[in-house]
């Protein structure tokens, strides 16, 4: 097997899985990727798992391969006297000692460059390390999205040698304000919404103000303000599916397409009121846990182990592994992920929510998600939906699951490293950006 010649991550921030086409679900959201996903090189995860559901955990998780606990990053803005003024903000990185994919990839050779617009991804934040290029903004009016594609595939097109790069577009993460939305989708698939009426009623899903209202309880939907939610993020997915046209043409006009590993993915998923929440980082659902993972590998170089699809467990750990198994080198020294793109299996799933006290298990198809006041136990072969609770009614399953979940957590902690705190002044449209998308209050 030849080592690929270019390697692509495509994150697309807040995408569920259940939304993509290649998925199952039936609007034409996602024409591009379910394209790519039909491409004969090509792999669908149907079971990938973050390990965090928001971004910076499950990002840290992406680019070391470790569990959210191992890495420690698990903090956005820590609260504190200085944190509170109107410049400073306190945060975790990610530790020195940790090594990353990016580094992984640089000391191979391969010429290394990412472009985002997450403040909490900043490159003085750890996640920077290994790029020879990184470009992290927090997210402003400028552009957005369509800044980021072109900056990334103007990389692609000036930068030589074998190429690492690593893309993260805002995707479907709230809020869903009217410019970011796809028209055409809103209205091939629209209905009759007094949008206007409902912001006056409090129901404004063009600010992140309303995801603290709806999870409290204070704020309830009703069924039309559902289904316009859904039909927003659906149009949001459809506007992002585009970006990665752009980046796919770009890769074929320079020629990389082939001899290239392309990836696309989420870095956790978003509950549109599924189980009467809002957003993401909050609970440990499957539309938050579970998202795509779609590999097109380089041209006759896709491993026999795989088929076209494939239905086992697979996890955002598995991602740094699997990518340096493939392009010839040796495995992570410390890793909770294996090489599942060379077939290797995995038979459990863990995330965590620490920010909540919350964790979850997956394992011989069901789910028990810890938290108060009682266990969550599912069935997700029989209610992938996630609406019977069997806890009380199988509580010998509950004790086995929790006390495996307690090892594979015992474990990691003994391997824990503590994340660094970074104090820094942030420019004020920064901050601002932060509590425009719910980070800060």
């Amino acid at each position: 097997m030849r080592t690929p010649s270019n390697i692509y991550i495509i994150v697309l921030d807040a995408c569920r899985a259940d939304k993509f086409g290649c998925y199952g679900f039936t609007r034409q959201t996602t024409p591009i990727v379910d394209a790519l996903a039909a491409d004969p090189d090509a792999v669908i995860f149907r079971r990938h798992y973050v390990q965090g559901t928001w971004t910076k955990p499950s990002t840290a998780s992406l680019f070391s391969g470790l569990l959210v606990r191992q890495h420690g990053v698990v903090d956005g803005e820590i609260p504190s006297q200085d944190s509170r003024t109107t410049s400073s903000f306190r945060t975790q990185a990610l530790a020195p000692q940790i090594s990353t994919l990016a580094e992984r990839m640089r000391d191979a050779g391969f010429a290394t460059f990412a472009v985002l617009q997450n403040q909490h991804l900043a490159s003085n934040y750890g996640f920077g390390r290994g790029f020879t290029t990184y470009q992290a903004l927090s997210y402003d009016v400028h552009g957005g999205d369509y800044a980021l594609v072109k900056r990334f595939i103007d990389l692609v097109g000036s930068t030589p040698g074998r190429q690492f790069g690593y893309l993260h577009v805002r995707g479907c993460h709230y809020p869903f304000e009217p410019s970011g939305r796809d028209g055409e989708y809103i209205q091939q698939y629209g209905f009759p919404y007094d949008e206007a009426a409902r912001r006056k009623a409090g129901v404004d899903l063009t600010t992140a103000a309303v995801k603290d209202q709806i999870n409290e309880g204070i704020l309830r939907l009703t069924a039309d303000d559902i289904r316009f939610l859904n039909l927003l993020y659906e149009a949001r997915l459809h506007r992002s599916d585009g970006f990665v046209g752009s980046v796919l043409t770009k890769l074929r006009e320079t020629g990389r397409y082939d001899d290239s590993l392309i990836m696309v993915t989420a870095d956790h998923g978003e509950e549109l009121y599924d189980h009467h929440g809002y957003g993401h980082g909050h609970a440990l659902w499957e539309v938050l846990m579970h998202i795509p993972l779609i590999v097109k590998f380089p041209h006759g170089c896709k491993p026999p182990a795989l088929g076209h699809e494939v239905d086992a467990l697979t996890a955002v750990v598995d991602v740094m592994p699997s990518l340096l198994a493939f392009s010839g080198q040796s495995p992570p020294q410390r890793t909770a992920g294996l090489p599942v793109f060379m077939g290797a299996s995995r038979d459990y799933i863990v995330s965590e929510n620490v920010e909540f006290g919350e964790w979850a298990v997956i394992r011989d198809g069901y789910k028990l998600i810890e938290k108060k006041p009682e266990p969550l136990l599912f069935n997700l072969g029989n209610d992938p939906t996630e609406s019977a609770n069997l806890a009380a009614n199988d509580a010998s399953r509950v004790a086995a699951m929790r006390t495996f979940a307690r090892q594979v957590f015992s474990a990691a902690t003994q391997e824990s490293v503590a994340a660094p705190v970074i104090d820094e002044h942030l420019p004020a449209g920064a901050l601002e950006n932060l509590r425009n998308l719910g980070y800060l209050k």
